[in-house]
C-alpha cells in the first residue's frame, strides 16, 4: 500500500504566495537556494523562540497553559504533516502560535498556514482550537486569528488543490502579482513571468 501524499502548512503559505514555488520543490529537481533574507529570517525565528520561553502568556490573553515547542504533527487523513512553532494547551483548548520576522500583518497565506496547524492539532491531539496567534518579531505585535468555518473550508480546499497539482505533476499558473517574481530565487525556472 502506498503512503498518502502529505503536504506541509508551510507549503500552503508558499502556494498562496506563488503556486509555482511548491511545484518546483516537489515536482522538479530544482532546489531553492537559501537567500540572505531567508537565512536572516531563520536566525531571527530561533532568537524569538528562545525569548518566548522566558515570557508570560499575557500577549495571548491567557493566564495559564502548557507550552509545547517545535511540535511535530502528522495526519494522513488530512494529508498534512508539519512542525508547529508553539502550541499553548489550556485544558481541552489549544492555541497554535506562529512566529514571523516581518513588519507586515498576517496575509491570507499566513492564516491558511496557521489554520492547517489547528486542523492537525484537532485531528491528532483531540483538542479544540478556537483561534491561534501570529506574532511578528519585528513589530512585536501579536494578531489573533479566529478559525471560523470559512477559513477552515478555505484551508481544506487549499490542501486538496496543492495535493492535486503535485499528484498530477502539473505546473500551476504563476502568481497574479509579477512584482513577486523580481526577488524570487526560482524566477529563472519559470520562463514565462518576466
Amino acid at each position: 500500500m502506498t503512503e498518502p501524499l502529505l503536504i506541509t502548512p508551510t507549503e500552503l503559505r508558499q502556494h498562496h504566495y506563488c503556486p509555482r514555488v511548491v511545484f518546483f520543490e516537489r515536482c522538479t529537481p530544482v532546489r531553492r537556494r537559501e537567500t540572505v533574507l531567508m537565512t536572516h529570517g531563520r536566525e531571527k525565528h530561533q532568537t524569538e523562540l528562545l525569548r518566548e520561553r522566558r515570557r508570560t502568556l499575557s500577549r495571548y490573553e491567557l493566564t495559564e497553559g502548557e507550552r509545547r515547542y517545535d511540535l511535530r504533527l502528522t495526519s494522513p487523513a488530512l494529508g498534512l504533516t508539519g512542525e508547529l512553532d508553539l502550541l499553548i494547551v489550556d485544558g481541552t483548548r489549544a492555541f497554535p502560535v506562529e512566529f514571523k520576522h516581518t513588519s507586515r500583518p498576517p496575509d491570507p497565506g499566513h492564516k491558511l498556514q496557521l489554520c492547517a496547524y489547528a486542523l492537525l492539532v484537532e485531528a491528532e491531539l483531540d483538542l479544540t482550537c478556537p483561534h491561534g496567534y501570529w506574532h511578528s518579531s519585528r513589530t512585536r505585535q501579536t494578531h489573533t486569528i479566529p478559525f471560523d468555518t470559512r477559513l477552515r473550508n478555505r484551508t481544506r480546499a487549499a490542501i486538496e488543490t496543492v495535493r492535486g497539482f503535485i499528484l498530477a505533476e502539473r505546473c500551476p499558473p504563476p502568481t497574479s502579482q509579477p512584482v513577486k517574481c523580481l526577488e524570487c530565487e526560482l524566477r529563472n525556472f519559470c520562463g514565462d513571468t518576466l
